[in-house]
């Protein structure tokens, strides 16, 4: 659990993962494509590639691994200072905090200057609230 203020001092290095984060994925889905337009380009009449092909399209599958395996290390590393990725595209990141009995979520979205909204555990982005309303 962590306070408005752990997390709001937290918000630099979030915005640092999600950069790292969509560069990891991109270029997952970037080998991906290579990996495609190799298999159609090395591709014989009768189904199969070459032995050649078939290096570069394994080339192309490890670094895709590697890059995949990068972006689960980051995500980890992201999840272990408290916060959690909600969705990378739009860079909704909550944070598990307290407010009296209650567990909430601290809800920020990136291109805000700090977490101003918060929600209950079930409601989600859709039922983030103000912080001056939950008093």
């Amino acid at each position: 659990m962590l306070t408005l203020e752990e997390a709001n001092r937290l918000l630099p290095k979030v915005r640092e993962f999600l950069v790292r984060l969509r560069g990891f994925r991109d270029e997952v889905l970037e080998l991906e494509k290579k990996k495609a337009v190799e298999e159609l380009a090395w591709l014989k009449e009768d189904g199969t590639v070459s032995p050649r092909a078939q290096e570069e399209i394994q080339r192309l599958v490890e670094l895709q691994e590697k890059q995949a395996a990068e972006f689960e290390k980051a995500l980890r590393e992201l999840h272990a200072t408290g916060a959690q990725l909600k969705e990378l595209d739009e860079g909704l990141v909550d944070f598990p905090s307290r407010q009296g009995e209650d567990e909430i979520l601290l809800c920020w979205k990136e291109g805000e200057p700090r977490i101003a909204y918060w929600h209950d555990l079930q409601s989600g982005f859709a039922g983030r609230q103000p912080l001056r309303e939950f008093a």
